[in-house]
């Protein structure tokens, strides 16, 4: 029998006929299990503690394909973050040459320990260290946006107000700028003969090294149009 398999084998080739590969089934249930191990594999550039990944429902329970390592490559949807529910286009390979396309949706939950407000945090104003606490939270709409231990030591100001339990997020905080609103700075008046006058007066807006910002003078109750020229420092022309 061998002999024969053999003989018609090589009497195809020669008559220029390609051998037909066998195909293989695949089950949904296996297609699953590949799609959710690469989606996992997918998210570990994150550093996440913990991820979980759900294939739902598939109108179909198997699939035909040619013979081989079956992988799977799941496309990006174009969006900025990732959802926790979402359809995704999945691409199909056998022995890494692509063999069909199929939309699954996902299911998925990525854990990571990441800042939290522990109480209130004021919008505009510097995030204290005592006020956040760090714990487990599913970060899925937060990948790149979860705030470390490192960040909050490089003291970081509040764009919204954190009430206790919000995940405090980087689209939410920026650097601490050279002056933050609402902080005491010396006003320095100069005039046209070089007559430099300081005072003390108050921020009402953050601004960095070239900014122009308002201060108020206390002691007079007036308001001035400055140029930041270093930490806490504004120069008012006059």
């Amino acid at each position: 029998m061998k002999k024969l398999i053999k003989t018609l084998l090589i009497i195809s080739l020669l008559a220029g006929i390609t051998p037909v590969c066998f195909a293989q089934t695949l089950s949904a249930d296996r297609f699953k299990s590949i799609v959710s191990a690469q989606a996992k594999k997918d998210l570990q550039k994150y550093n996440l503690d913990e991820c979980e990944v759900t294939v739902g429902h598939m109108p179909v329970n198997s699939f035909t394909l040619p013979d081989g390592k079956v992988t799977v490559e799941i496309v990006s949807n174009g969006y900025q973050s990732l959802t926790a529910k979402e359809f995704k286009k999945v691409n199909i390979k056998v022995n890494g040459k692509y063999a069909r396309t199929y939309y699954v949706p996902l299911e998925t939950k990525a854990y990571k320990h990441v800042a939290v407000a522990k109480e209130l945090i004021q919008r505009d104003k510097i995030i204290p260290l005592q006020a956040v606490e760090f714990k487990k939270m599913d970060v899925m709409g937060n990948l790149d946006n979860t705030v470390s231990l490192e960040d909050i030591t490089k003291e970081l100001v509040a764009t919204k107000v954190f009430y206790p339990g919000n995940m405090i997020t980087k689209r939410y905080t920026v650097s601490k700028p050279d002056i933050v609103k609402n902080a005491m700075v010396t006003v320095n008046f100069r005039t046209g003969s070089d007559l430099n006058i300081a005072v003390e007066g108050i921020a009402l807006s953050q601004g960095n090294k070239g900014d122009m910002i308002q201060v108020k003078n206390k002691r007079f109750n007036k308001i001035y149009t400055g140029e930041v020229i270093g930490v806490n420092q504004v120069l008012v022309q006059i």
